[in-house]
């Protein structure tokens, strides 16, 4: 399937550069003074119509990159990879390349993404056979090492949870492979596991023949890195003014043009939808990071907080500032583990009470098949959630609260017994007859349990383990590490000082983002104006973050950081998303609405918003 599907898409591609390759530039670079990287993938699902496509065509970019790895999508590769041991990688990856063979080639683009997997090699040697057939002369080559499952008992002698089911262990590699494999040639390279902005900064390390050492160009490298793997996300994609971006249908995918001492800005290609401006990007930088003092990298400790962030043009951002400093002796490793199933059950419920009523019917549910497990001697629900969207489930409401006439109800279940899941399902249709009225379907069907699976990194040191490149092993040049890494300043609560008598929302004052990393969820608020930073700094606290988010959880716990350069703060809310990706049974297991959430936060004390900006 994969080879019919390349082959077809290839031939069109070679068809289009055939009648159009007189109008189409080759930038070829004369001088490594600036080098254009632009990324066609954010994640593994991402867009596979046009992304690749519009930035080979109008990008005049050197590199194309592509990032496919979210922190459990190697435990979903194993699942594949076990029933298929050819696999394992991201099929995905051949449908972006394939109407771009033709393209890459002519303009000498290299190519660079994690698509590899759990079987970078097995990846490479796929490529390379379906390169050949179309007569494209292009070296693959594939970095190895990342993955510790073939030695896991010496690698779980550094874990804490030693005992646990994983059925994978990965290391997130640096971009010195990366940039080695390029020295040798490749022009397409293919890793496993590694952090998601090595995918740039390997490039960079490669055109600009950077240190290792040289850790403040290594530190903008790897932000230029941060800010395009994630793709339109930096473009328009999610962002707080969403009314201002035009045509979401064609959003211009991220070009980030890297200047020798790794200055850079962010564009995208011509003619194409979506937003770069000082907002988009700032969003961006604050997503998924914890302490912007020390974003630790395998690389380089990366520190964000003096970065500025200066719109430049129309689509065009400038960004400076960042600062580096040596890194640890560890690599973090990626584990993760089957812990049971879960089931989610979808329906909308319309009529007066329509929440109340739809609550009840999966609550309902819930309780009747406890009472059939009991019979037949299983075990209890290992947890269970109803949430009733469009009642403010995800605002904290309750569902007596809300007068909503439509609502749908989302209700999961988890269970160590699949056999239990499919009880839970079965009983589901009951509702439709026999229990409270306005049930109308369940979107999508019967569900199916799904393994959950969860995450559990820990460290691992660098000098043990074993990179390869084309299975020849590769030493770092870095051999300087820090012992302690650097932190921010404890949080300092300044008093609220009463301004006048105007209230606002806090979209009014600022942009903000949210994202996740496992159980935890970050919130990056930027002020719209330098003038609001210090009346912001005064009434957020990780206090009052807290308190308006308090329905998260009952773990829920706040920390507060400061990134002065963009008037901005980053809150890093601990144990907030019920277990986090694929493991919360919640609506948002990523935390991706937090930050609309907060939008709602109130500030109130202020003068006319016209005298601070």
């Amino acid at each position: 399937r994969i080879q019919i599907l390349f082959e077809g898409m290839l031939r069109r591609s070679v068809r289009f550069h055939r009648c159009y390759g007189a109008f189409l530039s080759s930038r070829s670079l004369t001088s490594n003074d600036t080098v254009r990287v632009g990324c066609f993938s954010g994640f593994w699902g991402d867009s596979c119509s046009f992304a690749s496509q519009q930035l080979v065509k109008k990008g005049d970019i050197q590199f194309l990159v592509g990032d496919y790895l979210a922190e459990v999508t190697m435990s979903i590769l194993s699942v594949m990879k076990k029933k298929m041991p050819e696999l394992g990688y991201c099929p995905d990856f051949f449908e972006h390349l394939a109407p771009v063979g033709k393209g890459i080639s002519e303009k000498k683009i290299k190519v660079v993404v994690n698509a590899g997997g759990l079987n970078p090699k097995g990846c490479a040697v796929k490529l390379t056979e379906l390169l050949k057939m179309f007569q494209l002369d292009l070296k693959v080559s594939y970095v190895t090492g990342d993955d510790l499952m073939p030695r896991k008992e010496e690698a779980l002698e550094f874990s804490s949870q030693p005992n646990l089911p994983y059925n994978t262990l990965n290391c997130y590699l640096g971009a010195e492979p990366i940039a080695r494999a390029l020295d040798g040639g490749a022009d397409i390279v293919i890793t496993g596991r590694c952090v998601d902005s090595a995918l740039i900064l390997g490039p960079l390390v490669h055109s600009f023949g950077w240190d290792m050492s040289e850790y403040d160009k290594l530190a903008q490298g790897s932000l230029a890195g941060h800010l395009v793997e994630c793709g339109a996300q930096c473009t328009g994609g999610n962002f707080t003014d969403w009314e201002k971006v035009p045509d979401f249908h064609n959003i211009g995918f991220p070009v980030v043009e890297v200047s020798r001492n790794g200055d850079f800005s962010v564009t995208k290609p011509p003619g194409t939808g979506g937003l770069v401006s000082f907002g988009t990007v700032a969003e961006q930088m604050l997503y998924e990071i914890g302490d912007p003092q020390c974003y630790a990298l395998p690389d380089v400790n990366c520190d964000f907080t003096g970065v500025r962030i200066t719109e430049a043009g129309e689509n065009c951002v400038e960004v400076r500032g960042a600062k580096g400093s040596m890194p640890s002796s560890f690599y973090k490793v990626s584990a993760t583990y089957v812990d049971g199933y879960k089931a989610t059950m979808m329906a909308p419920m319309i009529g007066p009470k329509a929440a109340q009523k739809g609550y009840l019917n999966a609550m309902s549910n819930i309780e009747r098949c406890r009472r059939i497990f009991a019979k037949k001697g299983m075990a209890d629900f290992t947890e269970t959630n109803v949430e009733c969207l469009g009642s403010g489930a995800n605002q904290g409401r309750k569902p007596d609260e809300s007068d909503a006439e439509e609502i749908v109800v989302w209700s999961a279940v988890r269970h160590s017994d699949k056999a239990a899941i499919q009880v839970w399902a079965k009983e589901l249709a009951g509702a439709s007859t026999g229990m409270a009225p306005g049930f109308t379907t369940m979107l999508g069907g019967r569900p199916k349990p799904t393994p959950i699976l969860r995450f559990a990194p820990f460290l691992f040191p660098k000098d043990q383990v074993r990179i390869a490149v084309n299975d020849v092993p590769f030493a770092s040049t870095n051999s300087e590490h820090c012992q302690v890494s650097p932190a921010s300043p404890a949080e300092v609560t300044k008093e609220v000082v009463r301004e006048g008598d105007e209230s606002y929302r806090l979209e009014e004052l600022a942009f903000l983002r949210s994202g996740d990393k496992g159980n935890s969820a970050n919130l990056g608020v930027i002020c719209r104006s330098p003038a609001l930073y210090p009346i912001l700094d005064a009434h957020l606290t990780s206090a009052t973050v807290k308190t308006y988010l308090q329905h998260l959880g009952p773990n829920l716990q706040v920390t507060k950081y400061k990134l002065p350069g963009i008037s901005g703060f980053n809150f890093v809310l601990e144990s907030a998303l019920g277990g986090g990706g694929v493991a919360s049974l919640r609506s948002d297991p990523q935390g991706k609405a937090i930050g609309q959430i907060f939008s709602n936060f109130k500030v109130e004390g202020l003068k006319s918003l016209s005298e601070y900006m």
